[in-house]
């Protein structure tokens, strides 16, 4: 298992993790934009003997890091794909000085929300209808007690 950052030659791959595990994308011109005009945009796939298994997408601006989406091929989920990738990225954003990080999920996810609450981000607001027909709760992580410990 590995971690790269990811190039445009992956966006067809994103957009097929993101529906499999989604049921919906972004979309190729979403992601053509971010990859070729949005210099805050950080992508990174995690992969298995070369094959790609999952992404995340983060925006950095100055210190903070918002996780735009986060998705693993659905017949991959809980084999550590995920987990391998998170932890690798929240190492790299403390490398890059993010001091914290936000994300939205949706309500109904509570496999979702367990997963970041194990990272330490705690729900900070709503955003009502965020997903169409269903509220979004974001979360956050404050770093700076794991830049303490380092």
């Amino acid at each position: 298992m590995q971690v790269r950052k990811a190039s445009l030659g992956d966006i067809e791959t994103i957009v097929s993790i993101e529906e499999s595990a989604l049921h919906t994308s972004l979309g190729v011109p979403f992601f053509k934009q971010e990859f070729l005009t949005n210099p805050f945009a950080n992508y990174y796939i995690v992969e298995d003997q070369g094959v790609s298994i999952g992404y995340i997408g983060i925006r950095v601006v100055d210190d903070h890091g918002e996780i735009l989406n986060f998705a693993v091929y659905k017949e991959k989920q809980r084999q550590g794909y995920g987990k391998f990738l998170f932890e690798y990225v929240l190492k790299e954003m403390l490398s890059l000085g993010v001091m914290s990080m936000s994300l939205e999920v949706r309500k109904s996810n509570q496999g979702a929300i367990g997963f970041y609450q194990q990272y330490g981000f705690v729900e900070s607001y709503l955003r009502p209808n965020y997903y169409q027909n269903e509220d979004a709760v974001v979360y956050i992580k404050e770093f700076k007690d794991d830049y303490i410990s380092h």
